[in-house]
């Protein structure tokens, strides 16, 4: 290609982006857009060198709109003759569903490429494209030669267009015209927006139909307005006031595929399914068809009468739980079995930063309880420490919490203990809480005082409770006037996350969410791009085990300097930079 000024211009920029530590917000010369993109590329882990399409699993939620598209750009073929260049359909995660050039050498070209049906371009396996901007953003796009990520592409001019659900303006796909650099020109994104908006009007005459459809199979079935019926396909829920609210988001999903499921192929009409709070249900399945086409289904759901107890041991039968908390892991159950089982002792709450191990605490203590943050013993003379607790343990409390204990050294914790025995004489009850690292608690002469200790266990051990503490969180955020309703995408990409300070972490992505999102839904696009840059970040395979773990030495031997480390390693120290980048090494968390 001709190293013009512009491409000399991108090129600086691009290697700017690659061997810089810190990322500048604006970069002279290129669209945010684009930048935007190299940012987020580089949070994937890619390595320009290596990023290339991937196979992705064939699924058949699509057909719809590969079987809309191919008449409409069939009909442009013509165009596509006369010209050395691609069109590619992309569903909403990046997969390619069809691909159609007429030129066999350019053809050929792609096929080396990987850029073929059943691939995916997503941003997170191919870095900054037309069609991974136009899916992450939204919004069309052209993305000229060495724009791109990639350094096999560098010759290619892509532009995408965004092609939205109809009826939902949901996202759920793109278009993508690919051509060689040299035949760059700014009609190419006109070219594709105005085809995809094409698509978008066939979309909504096959939609119309289809959701008729579904609604005239929801209205026969709802007859009787006493149980949950829900109508719906892979784009479109209809419910009844009783589904809406017995379901979540989370169990609309699992409902969906077992009607899928019992769609393509003979299966039992009834199945028991086990709903998100716990529930039981029988479940029937029945198709909803366009002559001979199935296109969704009609779901009854008939939660099941559990057997009641005899009416003396009602209240001894009913699940444990902490007043204001939510949870239905095995680990949280087991926690409030726990709780309840020591009530009456002095109980130390363990666990790590942001559990909720004060939430634990309060959710259990009497009315009549004195908080003492502990905390204030790292800067404050232990004497007011201890003048503080004896203060608290001789008032008209009944309980006294402590919290922060792991902050008490132990000169302190020793003088503590003389003034917990005597407020233990005189039955006021004591319970604290102890903030642990991953390798268990820090012993402190106060950890052996107390008659139990328990842990509360972190948010990685309560991967189930993660829908439940999503909307007990939002409750907290929002009015009683507004609705927000978390979709499985968005819960999925956070199941993949760690989460430093656990529920804690967890509340602070709740409340930026919430404040930056005004719908009555949360989509996994609507996450921080940061957020879901990490969760699609690719594990590390083969010899990049061997490969990240030599730089981490390095890097620890030269006490994080990276000039040193990468002398060490044998390389330029901008590949150093690279590696860490393409390898997906966080540095910001690392401690030489």
């Amino acid at each position: 290609m001709t190293i013009d000024e512009r491409t000399r211009l991108v090129l600086h920029a691009r290697e700017t982006i690659l061997t810089s530590t810190q990322t500048p917000s604006t970069i002279d010369g290129i669209h945010p857009l684009i930048a935007e993109s190299w940012r987020r590329s580089l949070i994937y882990g890619l390595n320009p060198d290596r990023c290339t399409p991937r196979p992705a699993e064939c699924t058949e939620a699509s057909n719809q709109l590969r079987r809309v598209s191919a008449p409409i750009i069939e009909r442009r073929s013509a165009a596509l003759t006369q010209s050395s260049c691609s069109l590619a359909l992309t569903d909403a995660s990046g997969r390619i569903l069809d691909r159609w050039v007429e030129d066999r050498n350019f053809a050929a070209l792609l096929d080396t490429q990987s850029v073929l049906p059943e691939y995916s371009v997503a941003e997170t396996t191919t870095g900054t494209t037309s069609g991974g901007i136009v899916l992450e953003t939204g919004r069309s796009v052209i993305v000229a030669g060495p724009e791109h990520f990639s350094d096999k592409w560098i010759d290619m001019t892509c532009a995408g267009a965004p092609i939205r659900h109809p009826i939902t303006r949901r996202l759920i796909g793109s278009l993508n015209l690919m051509v060689r650099y040299s035949d760059t020109t700014p009609f190419l994104q006109s070219w594709v927006t105005d085809l995809a908006t094409e698509i978008e009007r066939a979309l909504l005459d096959n939609a119309s139909r289809r959701e008729q459809l579904l609604m005239a199979a929801y209205l026969a079935e709802n007859r009787d307005t006493r149980h949950p019926v829900l109508c719906l396909d892979d784009q479109t829920v209809i419910s009844n006031a009783p589904a809406a609210r017995l379901l979540s988001s989370v169990d609309q999903a699992l409902l969906w595929e077992h009607a899928s499921n019992h769609l393509q192929g003979p299966g039992p009409d009834k199945t028991a399914v086990t709903l998100s709070d716990g529930t039981v249900a029988q479940i029937e399945v029945a198709g909803v068809n366009d002559g001979t086409r199935a296109i969704g289904a009609v779901v009854r759901v008939r939660p099941e009468a559990t057997a009641r107890p005899a009416r003396t041991s009602t209240v001894a039968s009913q699940p444990l739980a902490l007043t204001g908390l939510v949870g239905r892991s095995e680990a949280w159950r087991r926690l409030v079995h726990d709780v309840h089982s020591n009530a009456l002792q002095s109980i130390l709450l363990v666990g790590e930063a942001g559990v909720g191990k004060f939430a634990v605490a309060s959710a259990i203590a009497d009315t009549n309880t004195a908080v003492v943050d502990s905390g204030i013993g790292t800067s404050v003379p232990f004497d007011i420490l201890v003048g503080t607790v004896r203060h608290a343990c001789s008032s008209d409390a009944e309980q006294v919490l402590l919290r922060h204990i792991d902050t008490i050294d132990d000169h302190a914790a020793r003088a503590l203990i003389d003034v917990l025995d005597d407020a233990r004489r005189r039955g006021v009850k004591i319970s604290a809480t102890m903030t642990t690292g991953s390798a268990g608690a820090t012993r402190t002469p106060l950890f052996d005082w107390f008659d139990t200790v328990i842990k509360v266990p972190s948010l990685a051990e309560r991967s189930e409770d993660l829908p439940l503490l999503l909307d007990a969180l939002t409750a907290r955020h929002i009015s009683g006037a507004r609705t927000v309703r978390w979709l499985p995408d968005a819960v999925q990409t956070l199941s993949r996350l760690h989460w430093p300070r656990n529920v804690s972490s967890l509340d602070a992505v709740v409340r930026e969410v919430l404040v930056n999102n005004r719908r009555p839904t949360v989509g996994a696009n609507d996450l921080p791009p940061e957020l879901r840059a990490q969760a699609g970040r690719r594990a590390l395979v083969g010899l990049e085990h061997v490969e990240a773990k030599a730089i981490m030495e390095a890097l620890h031997n030269a006490r994080g300097n990276k000039r040193l480390a990468a002398d060490s390693l044998g390389i330029a120290r901008s590949t150093l930079y690279r590696k860490v980048r393409a390898l997906g090494i966080d540095l910001s968390t690392a401690n030489f």
